[in-house]
């Protein structure tokens, strides 16, 4: 078990997805994504600029990773397939798939080709149905857990079991319920365009 935290560069509710049933995390971080295993948890919080520094936007326990292709070809995230109908099927993350082995993303997606090695680097898709996600009404993070949160581009892990269940306790404390208790921030055109423009840099490890 670990914990992974970051700064979620935009919250377009496309990286992470908080809709429906599942929470997923299938493009940007993909160090996180490589390595995450079942039952971790991935946290990410608002940047120190936004109008919630450093609150938590999202906490979810990795109930599943699933290799690209799977992702794809799984029915239970065929709705996740981006699409015109709505908002939020327009911010459907499962958009890369194999043709006589090339990677192709679907028309239409939040991310590009130009996204490609980034995206597809992570090897994997991560799905939860534990999850909080609370967007626009991120909460502040208790102090006791301050020490967890990631500074930087990249990402920050504790393997220490007693301080990870100390945290996945709190939140589950604070929140109501478990699911999306919050729309994203940027719920926008403005954050589409945020969202495809935004190539993350290299997602390594805090020291």
């Amino acid at each position: 078990m670990k914990l992974s935290a970051y700064i979620v560069a935009v919250d377009a509710g496309f990286a992470p997805n908080p809709f429906g049933h599942y929470c997923t995390l299938a493009c940007c971080k993909p160090t996180i994504r490589r390595k995450a295993e079942k039952d971790d948890i991935i946290i990410g919080t608002a940047y120190a600029r936004s109008s919630k520094p450093r609150h938590l936007i999202f906490a979810m326990k990795v109930l599943g990773v699933l290799p690209y292709q799977r992702y794809w070809t799984d029915r239970r995230f065929h709705s996740r397939k981006p699409s015109a109908k709505s908002a939020i099927s327009r911010r459907g993350d499962n958009i890369w798939y194999q043709r006589k082995g090339e990677w192709q993303v679907v028309d239409g997606a939040f991310h590009d080709i130009s996204h490609c090695d980034r995206d597809t680097g992570g090897e994997n898709a991560v799905f939860a149905r534990e999850f909080f996600y609370f967007g626009r009404e991120a909460i502040k993070v208790d102090t006791e857990f301050q020490h967890l949160l990631a500074k930087t581009q990249g990402h920050k892990n504790c393997s220490d079991p007693k301080v990870i269940n100390g945290f996945w306790d709190w939140v589950t404390a604070k929140a109501p319920r478990f699911g999306r208790l919050g729309n994203p921030s940027e719920f926008t055109d403005d954050g589409y365009r945020s969202q495809c423009a935004t190539i993350e840099a290299d997602d390594i490890e805090e020291c």
